[in-house]
């Protein structure tokens, strides 16, 4: 059987700090996994490694059953099946909203104006922000600046979705509207992987939690296993503190 997302002895090293020590791990078709950990345990270096923004310094990636760790891997192509969403929006500030959301689908995937205008508008209708079309981001609250980020990926017509902690940039009131999007995303059966603090959203969303410290994975299991009833003292010791925040 083919994993969607599969992860095989995985290293990363930036100088002397190796912050991927051997991951392995496997993501199936329309499975929802939330990557929590402390900072600095490598949750945000793995998912760079899953769409080759970093280079793995060992290990295999097989996104789908093909090796994107091949030298010979075509990493555009690849990327146009991951959509990526980041901690700091990465809008393009003198683009409008729509066209931020048409720029790759014309000049990557070569798609008609007229079509990815129409892609466009029905993705930004999907994340509430259909009357936005022609604002520039300056003007959009940082929620709304995140929900254009997610529009924006979802154009690209992704296998799959990575999100990169998307939460943690946005004032407290914000996150609600970023996370229900995710909600939908995750109900209509998009394969994803979330490195989040969002205790809460894990526990709702998530099929698996995986649990991160020091470059490994410490402990993985379905929410209630991982959350309520962790076996490893490391991820206790993090869900007391996280719980006092």
């Amino acid at each position: 059987m083919t994993h969607a997302i599969d992860v095989r002895n995985l290293h990363k090293a930036f100088g002397d700090l190796e912050v991927l020590q051997g991951i392995d791990f496997t993501v199936e078709t329309g499975e929802v996994v939330c990557v929590l950990g402390p900072s600095g345990s490598g949750k945000s270096t793995l998912l760079r490694c899953l769409n080759r923004l970093e280079e793995p310094n060992g290990g295999q990636i097989l996104i789908d059953g093909e090796d994107i760790t091949d030298p010979d891997a075509d990493v555009d192509q690849l990327r146009t099946n991951i959509g990526m969403v980041f901690q700091q929006f990465n809008l393009f500030p003198h683009l409008t909203v729509l066209k931020n959301l048409t720029v790759a689908q014309t000049g990557v995937l070569g798609r008609p104006k007229a079509e990815a205008i129409s892609i466009a508008r029905e993705m930004l209708e999907r994340v509430g922000l259909s009357d936005k079309t022609h604002d520039y981001p300056a003007h959009l609250s940082g929620g709304q600046q995140q929900r254009v980020a997610i529009a924006r990926a979802l154009s690209m017509k992704p296998k799959m979705m990575l999100f990169d902690e998307p939460t943690s940039a946005l004032d407290p009131e914000l996150v609600g509207e970023v996370l229900d999007v995710m909600r939908t995303l995750a109900g209509e059966g998009m394969t994803m992987m979330v490195v989040t603090h969002e205790i809460g959203f894990a526990q709702e969303v998530a099929d698996r939690v995986v649990f991160m410290d020091a470059g490994v994975v410490v402990e993985e299991g379905r929410p209630e296993q991982v959350l309520e009833h962790p076996t490893h003292e490391r991820t206790k010791k993090f869900l007391r503190m996280v719980s006092e925040h």
